[in-house]
């Protein structure tokens, strides 16, 4: 019976696999690199995203952009932000400013291979002019909010100014309308519950290409920057701090969402050819701005730094299109890679693309354990802040300090194996959710390989107490630092002084890079234009 089951599940595989592979790219939204359970904390569980992880390819050297708009512009347009303008700080609700109109995005490329393309969710690529918004940038529909974050239940975002003035407006749409009647639903139920009807409505002689990207788990206004239903809150009193106890209720309810969603392919019988990613878009703000709690620990630094902590990011991929799963991929793999090995997956040729693009095709990488095309990738290059960062092979280059005085260059966040902790419950793995719908399409992982698997996904760094202590201090030495990130992932051993050779050739390429740099195209804040009070209490395209 289970030799029948598995040939029946390949060959349904294999007669739908002649039509393009329904795609569902996932983003968490500040999620830190500890808190998923499969990196190796025991805090909070993520039964759903682990067996996900454990049954697809776990991507261990996946970096994204250090903020929100960087990385959404990188994922869209298959190329670096600094060649877009796009580098530097995310864009505020009230500046004019958005993704330039000539950059060509992911749903346009997948709308001439004929897929429906549905978003839901965060947009944050701009909306002072409607043509900016994601109906008129490829996208069918929308249901979701434009800026950079909302509350989670009135989805309310106040947009605070330096100087003490706010504005306060209501930021969820329906396309282009506003949406009311929404109110007071948990926004993580809401972007689940409307993609899981998408997905029972679709009609399956088209591909799909679901974009979720979800609130959770960004801080929402300042005084009640964490929310969650309390019966969720209540599982993780094992937390002493009130505020990552909430967070903890947060990253349940976003593992709650995955498992749901792969739940409805399954049913609705799209999953044997379905590609699933799943990826956080920065590290976690553990201090300062939109302090959320989150932990990237045991790697340096926060969301809006260059180090391990702010672009080293949670990545996975899961599809029965994969030949050889259950893997921890080492290969290095960029945000803007997404672009070209979705469409090479999806059938597009891309040879007329291959000028146009910094991304990389990495699907044969993912799809068969080939070596990855990438040789090195440009973390960032911000000619405001004076900041770069480069990894070439086992090297990595940063350049600048981060934060005020340094204040985001350190080790933040828990560690998660506190004896406090529940201990790792494999069971509530191979029983999620997410488990029981693929196990049709193939061998699910055996708890021998899921501890395996987990320990090679776990970061493991040499170091005394809770934090280690680096030599490393650009705050103080005004000096850039260079590591070997595959022996020191951490980020405390400067080699600056002894491998002089290799920073002088990974800084020519960051100036070489340069060259081709648009400059940011950042705007002063519109107070007067933008005022929500003047559109009824909305967030809206107020130059139109």
């Amino acid at each position: 019976m289970f030799v029948l089951s598995c040939y029946i599940g390949c060959l349904l595989t294999a007669i739908r696999a002649q039509q393009p592979p329904h795609i569902i790219f996932i983003v968490a939204d500040d999620l830190g690199w500890n808190d998923v359970s499969f990196h190796g904390s025991d805090q909070i569980p993520t039964p759903n995203i682990d067996a996900l992880a454990y049954n697809g390819v776990i991507l261990n050297n996946y970096y994204s952009q250090p903020t929100c708009t960087p990385s959404r512009t990188a994922l869209m347009t298959g190329r670096y932000p600094f060649h877009s303008g796009m580098q530097g700080r995310p864009i505020l609700n009230s500046e004019p400013r958005g993704l330039p109109l000539q950059e060509k995005i992911l749903p346009q490329y997948l709308k001439e291979l004929g897929y429906v393309t549905r978003a839901f969710g965060k947009w944050h690529l701009g909306f002072y002019k409607r043509e900016f918004t994601p109906t008129y940038r490829g996208f069918d529909s929308h249901l979701g909010y434009w800026g950079g974050y909302t509350s989670y239940y009135d989805h309310i975002l106040e947009d605070m100014y330096p100087d003490g003035r706010s504005l306060s407006g209501h930021d969820l749409r329906h396309n282009m309308e506003t949406v009311w009647q929404l109110d007071g639903e948990y926004a993580t139920d809401m972007f689940t519950s409307v993609t899981v009807n998408t997905i029972r409505h679709h009609n399956t002689s088209n591909p799909l290409f679901l974009y979720v990207a979800h609130l959770a788990v960004h801080a929402g206004n300042a005084g009640k920057p964490l929310e969650a239903p309390q019966e969720t809150v209540n599982n993780f009193a094992y937390i002493p701090d009130p505020n990552r106890r909430t967070y903890a209720a947060m990253v349940s309810k976003l593992d709650d969402s995955v498992g749901q969603i792969v739940g409805a392919l399954m049913e609705k019988g799209m999953l044997g050819n379905s590609i699933i990613v799943f990826v956080s878009d920065n590290g976690a703000p553990s201090v300062g701005d939109y302090q959320n709690w989150g932990s990237n620990y045991p790697l340096r630094g926060n969301k809006g730094s260059l180090w391990e902590g702010g672009v080293r990011c949670i990545g996975l991929v899961w599809s029965p299109l994969i030949n050889n799963s259950h893997r921890v991929s080492n290969e290095p793999m960029h945000v803007t890679d997404w672009l070209p090995t979705l469409l090479s997956a999806a059938g597009r040729n891309l040879s007329e693309l291959a000028n146009k693009l910094d991304g990389a095709d990495q699907w044969s990488s993912i799809s068969t354990n080939h070596t990855s095309q990438r040789k090195h990738l440009i973390i960032e290059i911000d000619e405001v802040m004076k900041t770069a960062a480069i990894r070439d092979r086992e090297w990595k280059l940063v350049i600048g300090s981060f934060g005020t005085n340094g204040s985001i260059d350190g080790y933040y966040g828990e560690k998660g194996h506190e004896a406090r902790n529940p201990a790792y419950n494999i069971l509530a793995i191979t029983n999620s959710t997410v488990a029981t719908s693929i196990a049709r399409y193939g061998h699910t992982a055996t708890d021998t390989e899921i501890n395996e698997l987990r320990n090679s996904a776990t970061v493991k760094c040499l170091f005394d107490g809770q934090y280690p202590v680096t030599d490393c201090n650009p705050s103080q030495t005004r000096q850039p630092c260079l590591f070997n990130i595959v022996s020191d992932p951490c980020e405390m051993h400067n080699l600056a002084s002894t491998k002089e050779a290799t920073l002088r050739q990974l800084y020519h390429m960051l100036v070489d890079e340069k060259e081709s740099l648009v400059p940011q195209l950042t705007k002063p804040r519109d107070f007067d234009g933008a005022n929500p009070a003047k559109f009824n209490y909305t967030w809206s395209s107020w130059q139109d």
